[in-house]
């Protein structure tokens, strides 16, 4: 059964353009538009690793890696934004962040130094 990545950001064309690159790459790969919606799919679909956009309307990707390390601490999570800031940067890592990567992100490069370093191969 392949490894399941989770894209948590609001911008379909990101979503998409990850997601059909991780399948192509054999991982089981899936996306929520929103931290709501993600965060109830983590509760359902379990993945092995979750891409988090941090600038997203209503609930942002600060608030939902908080609930993320509150509930799934063991879950690796690499935060894909185009926030700069350190204070930012500083936030996401104290709530458990594994990695941080500003967009636009290469999805080879996202591939083989990120994926599969924390999860492995498909």
């Amino acid at each position: 059964m392949p490894k399941k990545v989770l894209i948590i950001d609001d911008e379909p064309e990101i979503c998409k353009k990850i997601t059909g690159f991780l399948f192509d790459a054999g991982y089981a790969a899936s996306y929520a538009l929103n931290g709501p919606d993600g965060l109830a799919m983590i509760k359902r679909d379990s993945p092995s690793l979750v891409l988090l956009d941090i600038g997203m309307p209503g609930m942002d990707g600060i608030e939902v890696m908080r609930l993320i390390h509150e509930q799934f601490p063991a879950l690796p999570v690499i935060v894909l934004t185009d926030h700069q800031d350190t204070e930012t940067v500083k936030k996401a890592i104290e709530l458990g962040a594994s990695e941080y990567l500003t967009k636009p992100v290469n999805p080879e490069t996202l591939l083989n130094q990120f994926v599969r370093d924390m999860i492995g191969k498909p």
